[in-house]
């Protein structure tokens, strides 16, 4: 059975996840397209934290069971409309087909890619492996896809760029968004016997070449670029210690010797981070301190959530930290890092029902005339 704390969490995710589909209470749907507040960051790293906590060495069999049911909840959530419609209208009102999945939304696809792979990384039943979902845009315009068809759709658009870069949204990469691209391919492979996570490789010696910043700390300089241009092939001057904490953090576990070097220059925003309260840059770096074994930071980091992000806990609701704008996404971040952080899923994927062929790839955008 899970320590009560974290028992306390697995109880506020799965009622998240677990109410009637129409239902989003206790999500932030303040602006559900912003970086900070996005519900799709909401739904994915919710679905990370239960997850993890089902793979906790003390998780008994029926959390485990009751975490893989909450997943393939947030599955469900995530094809939702209106996780991705934004991109949708202004991709079609570009003349483009609103397909998040064919190119173009790697943000989108990947992180809804990372829910299906870690189903299998908790040992549920995965969904659509054999049935597609439908990402119904209109009446008459749909995608569908397999999970397979989906984790081979991000593997042929690596693939196709030298950098090993996907388009994560206005022809544009992000590092935050190619590590959840990565995460994706690594886990299919563990899962399926598939062999798309090398298609990450290129991704990670951009990563350490040209997206990594050097040179003296200066303000506003801190580990990576704030992207990769996929036109000009270019990255741009810098990020921000958000997209720095986002993205060391969820690569740490692909390439930790990188992740490490990248971190030094993070750490010197943390300062900064707590006095201007970025709660959700604090818990990525949280999660970042746990992932790299460093338990000082990571200790002095969840006290600042303790003391500044107004915890609660309740036998109805479980424990969050209420306080925080986009609360299931900061309270993810906090119990990912407490359940052990990410690392053990891709160690501990069983593996699940063999792949289909690589060339059976679907996903055709019916338009009606």
């Amino acid at each position: 059975m899970l320590p009560e704390r974290l028992s306390a969490s697995l109880r506020y995710f799965t009622g998240l996840a677990l109410q009637p589909a129409n239902r989003w209470d206790g999500f932030d749907l303040s602006a559900p397209e912003s970086r900070e507040a996005s519900l799709r960051g909401q739904i994915l790293f919710s679905g990370c934290a239960l997850a993890a906590l089902a793979a906790h060495p003390s998780a008994g069999a029926d959390e485990a069971a009751l975490a893989g049911d909450a997943l393939a909840a947030l599955v469900d959530r995530m094809i939702q409309r209106r996780v991705w419609a934004v991109w949708a209208a202004e991709t079609e009102r570009a003349s483009r087909k609103p397909d998040p999945v064919d190119a173009g939304y790697g943000a989108y696809s990947g992180a809804l890619s990372v829910l299906l792979g870690l189903q299998a990384a908790v040992g549920g039943q995965v969904r659509y492996l054999d049935d597609p979902f439908v990402l119904r845009w209109s009446a008459d315009v749909r995608a569908s896809y397999t999970a397979d068809e989906l984790a081979e759709s991000l593997w042929r658009q690596a693939r196709a760029s030298p950098e090993g870069a996907i388009s994560c949204e206005a022809d544009t990469a992000t590092a935050s968004g190619m590590a959840a691209a990565l995460w994706a391919l690594r886990l299919h492979d563990a899962a399926y016997g598939s062999a798309y996570g090398a298609a990450g490789d290129a991704w990670l010696s951009t990563l350490g070449g040209r997206m990594a910043i050097r040179g003296p700390r200066l303000p506003g300089r801190g580990a990576l670029a704030g992207s990769l241009s996929l036109r000009s092939r270019r990255a741009s001057l810098g990020g921000d210690a958000l997209e720095d904490a986002w993205a060391l953090a969820l690569t740490a576990s692909l390439d930790r010797d990188l992740v490490a070097r990248l971190a030094e220059r993070h750490w010197p925003a943390l300062p900064k981070i707590r006095e201007r309260g970025e709660h959700l840059a604090a818990a990525f770096s949280y999660l970042l301190a746990v992932e790299l074994g460093d338990a000082e930071r990571a200790a002095g980091l969840l006290a600042y959530a303790e003391e500044r992000l107004g915890p609660e806990d309740d036998a109805e609701v479980g424990r969050r930290y209420a306080g925080a704008p986009a609360a299931p996404w900061v309270t993810a971040l906090f119990a990912i890092g407490e359940a052990g952080g990410l690392g053990r899923l891709l160690a501990a994927t069983p593996p699940a029902a063999p792949a289909p062929p690589a060339d059976s790839m679907g996903g055709d955008l019916a338009h009606a005339a």
